[in-house]
């Protein structure tokens, strides 16, 4: 991948395969990890690496993940780094088909986790995580972007108590380089603070802006953005609301229709502003997001064709009850 005289940045796949039961991670394409030692960059602390004791090896001829010393239970895998680093719980690597929403410890397979990697040594490769994915959820964490805010909760000065002395417990084990079994355990602590504390925890998991990133493989044309999951009735409605109103995600969403319709109308009743109100209604309507958002991975990448068009009477209608209804269900019960 690299040319003869090394250097630049490349993508590369970790991705589970089930091999004896409880799995394994092969590294995809074969020749970025092979012979390498991998150093996780943190993201959330600039500058830093934590090493990792995992090499790309190949095995009957095939391209495997290889720890060197498999045994040793006070290092993390890389996988189970990636989740405690941005404050997702524990991993398995055994298949139970046990998914459910939100992610629980010991419930779960990460699938596969895209990194964009970078030759810093001698059989050493730095690697930056970018897009990840859980078994059994068509859906894609952009943890990059997860990262980088778990980066701005640390570095807040206004931290006090329990908090401050968890960050600084997480910081230290970072700046230390190695990958320890004590990332996982204060990981776990800062993720029961954050279900205390949700107005913080949905600033680690809010919407952002659309994104634009080539290492995404889009199913379509569509631009990607982000979405945020939630637990409860009130985080849920409020989550929604943010990404229904984002400006960034009404612009992509409403070109996207004018170009396919040449106007902008309700996608359930045909309600056009434009034709009611005159110029003050050209151009608006609502965003909807199709997918209940307890059924979705936090941070997870979602495109344009997710979204639906509303008048505000209707989209009043969908988040009338605490579960919002479906696009079948709204056309069921609206009245031509």
């Amino acid at each position: 991948m690299w040319g003869a005289q090394g250097g630049g940045l490349v993508h590369f796949d970790i991705r589970w395969r089930p091999s004896g039961g409880r799995g394994e991670y092969e590294h995809v394409p074969g020749d970025v990890a092979l012979a390498r030692r991998l150093l996780i960059d943190p993201i959330v602390i600039s500058g830093s690496l934590v090493t990792t004791d995992v090499r790309g090896r190949i095995k009957d001829g095939k391209p495997r993940l290889r720890r060197e010393n498999p045994n040793d239970r006070s290092l993390l895998n890389v996988h189970t780094l990636v989740a405690a680093l941005a404050l997702l719980p524990n991993p398995i690597r055994e298949d139970k088909y046990l998914l459910s929403l939100p992610l629980q410890d010991g419930a779960y397979v990460i699938s596969s986790v895209k990194f964009q990697s970078e030759l810093v040594g001698i059989g050493e490769i730095k690697c930056r995580p970018l897009l990840l994915q859980v078994l059994h959820d068509v859906n894609t964490i952009d943890v990059e972007s997860r990262l980088r805010r778990i980066g701005e909760f640390i570095s807040r000065n206004d931290l006090s108590g329990e908090v401050l002395s968890l960050v600084a417990r997480y910081k230290k084990i970072i700046q230390s380089g190695v990958a320890v079994i004590d990332l996982r355990l204060v990981a776990d602590e800062l993720i029961a603070w954050l279900a205390k504390n949700p107005e913080i925890r949905n600033s680690i998991d809010q919407p952002s802006s659309i994104i634009e990133s080539n290492a995404i493989k889009p199913l379509d044309s569509h631009i990607e953005l982000q979405i945020l999951s939630a637990d409860e009735t009130n985080r849920r409605l409020v989550s929604h609301f943010k990404i229904d109103r984002d400006p960034n995600i009404r612009k992509a969403k409403i070109a996207g229709f004018v170009a396919d319709h040449g106007k902008v109308f309700c996608e359930n009743c045909e309600f056009d502003f434009e034709k009611k109100y005159g110029v003050r209604g050209k151009g608006y309507i609502e965003v909807h997001h199709l997918e209940p958002l307890a059924k979705i991975l936090p941070n997870t990448l979602t495109y344009l064709s997710d979204l639906m068009l509303l008048c505000a009477n209707c989209h009043r209608i969908v988040h009338r009850t605490k579960t919002p209804i479906s696009k079948t269900d709204l056309q069921l019960i609206t009245v031509p």
